[in-house]
């Protein structure tokens, strides 16, 4: 017992040893000296939109026209539902973020609609998948709103312009103090973009509704871009087909011309008319091709409001206007 005891009081007057560094510890780091791996942004803002955010977001928004019927579909659209969720992530992490407050609030919102799309693609819920549409372009319009230069508007004109393709004033005008504010004409709005349908209705001469030609619930979207237009519009409504006299599939084909619409080609945008000329060169009907289609289109609280020429629509001894109201996107 005696020995024991003056072990241990011999143990504790022995200076103490460092503990030897773990095998798997960086030497480096045990001195303060490791390099902190940080997340780094690859591609640029446009990449992340172009390249991931548009295409896993026109997912959601066309589920109804492409609404996934096997198994690697539906994979497919998981993965795209996702990667948006993702993607708001992407737009969170430093050297991204525009700032810690309302880019964070748009970014959030762009987050909660894609872990939706997706909770909602892993059940293969497509009705559910419809139900976030509203909250996706929510998200989308917001941050656009707050963040995409000019969004929704016409670009200024070109600084490098020749002289002879601008205006010259009138006169000199006076110098403008430095304390007065200095008024400004916000752009027009444009077309260009892509647009998604809200409401479809034929209109009598009073403004009151006479028909819904594609239903009450219709889908479909608009697109303008580089020099070309698309357009397409279909029912959500599914009609049933029976046997009978006429084979299902020529019932199908019958329906298709009364609950779908769709064509594009290069178009010719006349601001200041506020008219658009089609010339078609893809639709769903073969007599549609080569021709040319102008259609009119005016905005009203930013929305888009589109179609032909007012009383060019006919029902029984009526003349109506059609009214197509978009909602932009993009």
């Amino acid at each position: 017992m005696r020995n024991l005891a003056w072990l241990l009081l011999v143990a504790s007057t022995l200076p103490a040893q460092p503990p030897s560094p773990s095998p798997l510890q960086n030497p480096a780091a045990s001195a303060g000296q490791a390099d902190v791996v940080r997340a780094q942004p690859v591609g640029t803002m446009s990449d992340l939109m172009v390249k991931i955010i548009y295409p896993a977001s026109d997912a959601v928004f066309y589920i109804a026209t492409r609404e996934p019927k096997t198994e690697v579909e539906w994979s497919e659209l998981q993965g795209k539902t996702l990667a948006l969720a993702e993607s708001a992530n992407l737009l969170l992490m430093p050297g991204r973020a525009r700032d810690q407050d309302r880019w964070m609030q748009d970014a959030k919102l762009l987050l909660d609609a894609g872990t939706a799309a997706y909770r909602a693609a892993r059940r293969k819920d497509v009705a559910a998948l419809e139900a976030v549409n509203d909250q996706l372009l929510t998200s989308c319009t917001s941050c656009h709103q707050h963040y995409r230069p000019n969004y929704g508007r016409r670009p200024a004109p070109d600084a490098t312009a020749p002289q002879s393709a601008r205006v010259a004033p009138s006169a000199p005008s006076a110098p403008v103090p430095l304390s007065a504010p200095v008024a400004t004409t916000p752009p027009a709005p444009s077309i260009v973009g892509r647009w998604k349908l809200g409401a479809a209705e034929d209109l009598r001469a009073d403004g009151s509704v006479a028909r819904y030609p594609w239903g009450q619930h219709p889908v479909g979207s608009i697109v303008v871009e580089g020099g070309a237009c698309y357009l397409q519009i279909a029912s959500s409504d599914t009609p049933s087909f029976s046997g009978g006299s006429t084979p299902v599939m020529e019932q199908m084909k019958a329906a298709l011309l009364s609950t779908y619409i769709a064509y594009s080609g290069p178009c010719a945008i006349n601001a200041s008319e506020g008219s658009v000329t089609l010339k078609v060169e893809a639709a769903w009907r073969p007599d549609y091709v080569g021709t040319e289609q102008k259609r009119f289109f005016r905005f009203q609280n930013g929305a888009l409001i589109f179609g032909p020429a007012p009383n060019s629509m006919r029902a029984g001894n009526q003349t109506l206007t059609r009214r197509l109201t978009l909602d932009r996107v993009q």
